[in-house]
């Protein structure tokens, strides 16, 4: 994307003329967009040597809650990815809660979530 769609994109989401927004790691530094109450992770981080990038995981979810709303952060996580996600809840002390697929039309799952 050029600066000028960049531009443009971000002052529709400021906006809130735009709901969703789909990303990379770079705009996950540095951006404050209130409105923001879900990120998903279609994938894991992990650095150049395939490990889990903690930095990059705290980053992506703290785009979520912020100015004091409730927030949610949502992993989509696959075999091959356990490890990574295991990894990150090791180094910062906090079991990540799993959303039971089977049961997604239940919205409680949710609120439970966020609590």
């Amino acid at each position: 994307m050029n600066l000028k769609g960049f531009i443009k994109t971000c002052f529709f989401l400021l906006a809130g003329k735009e709901k969703v927004l789909i990303t990379t790691n770079v705009l996950a530094r540095g951006i404050d967009v209130e409105q923001v109450t879900i990120v998903i992770n279609f994938d894991m981080p992990i650095d150049m040597n395939g490990q889990a990038d903690c930095e990059t995981y705290l980053h992506r979810i703290g785009r979520t809650g912020r100015f004091g709303k409730c927030g949610i952060a949502i992993n989509l996580v696959d075999e091959h990815s356990v490890g990574v996600l295991k990894d990150i809840e090791k180094h910062f002390g906090k079991k990540i809660e799993l959303l039971d697929t089977e049961d997604i039309d239940d919205e409680g799952n949710f609120r439970n979530l966020t609590n």
